[in-house]
């Protein structure tokens, strides 16, 4: 009888350990997890900037435009709410209507003497160090090799420039 209760008394402690265990590892799932702050989503989700109408606009991941409230850095170039970049090296330009520039501050890419360039405000290039997607979801490739938002495949010659919105146009190689 005394080994009886004794097993009793040892399986009901097991089984209310175990169920008390399992209500906290539920309740440690169920905890909701912080949101992600509003600056950090909104970078997340955030494509480049436009000019637009003689406004600066942000470009969203989703293709939505929405007013620039703020100046904002974008690679290493402040670009401010009424379209003027600051370089680091003190220089500025000034976006006009239609230029658009995504978040690492290139505005375009183009082909010049059989290589890839980025273009970057003022018309400075640098040369491209990997494989870009633009701002429409046009995939720009090292070689030149484009593959269009519709999904059509390209090959940029020289003067050809693809704007970061994804368009394409003849690029002035006179600089």
């Amino acid at each position: 009888m005394r080994k009886s209760s004794l097993l009793l008394v040892c399986l009901l402690s097991g089984a209310i350990s175990f169920a008390v265990a399992q209500d906290a590892s539920n309740k440690s799932e169920s905890v909701a997890k912080p949101a992600m702050s509003k600056k950090k989503s909104m970078k997340m989700s955030m494509k480049g900037c436009m000019m637009k109408d003689g406004k600066m606009m942000m470009v969203m991941s989703d293709g939505m435009t929405m007013p620039m409230d703020k100046d904002m850095t974008m690679g290493s170039m402040k670009m401010m709410k009424n379209g003027k970049c600051m370089m680091k090296d003190g220089s500025s330009v000034m976006m006009k209507d239609g230029d658009c520039m995504m978040m690492d501050g290139t505005m375009g890419v183009t082909m010049k003497d059989g290589k890839m360039m980025r273009v970057m405000p003022g018309g400075k290039m640098k040369p491209m160090k990997k494989d870009m997607v633009m701002m429409d979801g046009s995939k720009v490739m090292k070689d030149g090799k484009c593959v269009m938002k519709d999904g059509s495949p390209m090959t940029m010659k020289a003067g050809d420039m693809m704007s970061a919105d994804g368009t394409m146009k003849k690029m002035d190689m006179a600089k």
